[in-house]
């Protein structure tokens, strides 16, 4: 905090803010707005700043690089109020005003970046899906979409392995397989002398989507808040009480 004396007035930077305090009232020109600072006509809010008691009679636009002008009065001795709580003006709360304005500005950004992984975001364990609730994602919905995108990568792999079926026939050597052995460049994985065939892993991601559909499908109709990512029923829930 830096104080500065100007005639009958004292000038205070407190963060990026300004203060020009007189006997008569405090003026702040804050950088950001406080969100729960409003002028009241009755019930007014005690603001406390150095050790006395304001309450806010004036809140406007104020002049560049400032964001918003506050002007304080101090607190008469008879004047009453119902109004529940008090502010502090200080260092601290000024850190606490920025803090939670950067945060949200981080929180706006990865809401922008989100959206496009949208259909994938429900793969995501129930945890993790919680915590894109302060992004503006409902854990419910985005469940039900990768339910549904699950279900798509079940038809996918029963058109590859279609696909693959008669491509290889015209070979003279059927292959049997899904996406994965499309995509794999052998049709085995070596791991030293042991040799995995591709189509293996494709079985398994058969049989996993099919049981994954099927299970939380069950669960996203039968329970209107729940969320659960992909496979994430092989994991025993806690008992309720």
């Amino acid at each position: 905090m830096e104080t500065e004396d100007v005639g009958a007035e004292t000038i205070i930077n407190i963060g990026p803010d300004r203060l020009n305090v007189t006997d008569e009232q405090v003026v702040i020109d804050a950088k950001r707005p406080f969100i729960d600072w409003d002028v009241r006509e009755i019930n007014q809010v005690p603001i406390y700043f150095e050790d006395n008691k304001y309450y806010l009679v004036e809140k406007r636009k104020a002049q560049p690089p400032f964001a918003v002008r506050y002007v304080m009065l101090p607190w008469p001795v008879d004047l009453s109020t119902c109004a529940k709580g008090f502010h502090s003006y200080d260092a601290e709360a000024v850190g606490a005003r920025d803090a939670q304005y950067k945060g949200g500005q981080r929180d706006d950004l990865v809401h922008a970046l989100l959206p496009p992984l949208y259909p994938i975001l429900g793969f995501l364990w129930s945890g993790p899906q919680k915590r894109l609730a302060r992004f503006g994602f409902d854990p419910h919905s985005i469940s039900g979409v990768s339910i549904f995108t699950s279900f798509c990568f079940l038809f996918a792999q029963g058109v590859f392995a279609v696909v693959l079926i008669n491509t290889s026939i015209r070979s003279g050597k059927v292959v049997l397989g899904g996406f994965i052995t499309a995509m794999a460049s052998g049709h085995a994985l070596r791991l030293g002398p042991i040799s995995i065939p591709v189509m293996l892993f494709d079985v398994a991601l058969l049989i996993a989507l099919m049981a994954d559909v099927a299970i939380r499908y069950t669960d996203y109709l039968r329970e209107d808040e729940w969320a659960g990512g992909f496979l994430e029923w092989l994991k025993p829930r806690s008992k309720q009480n």
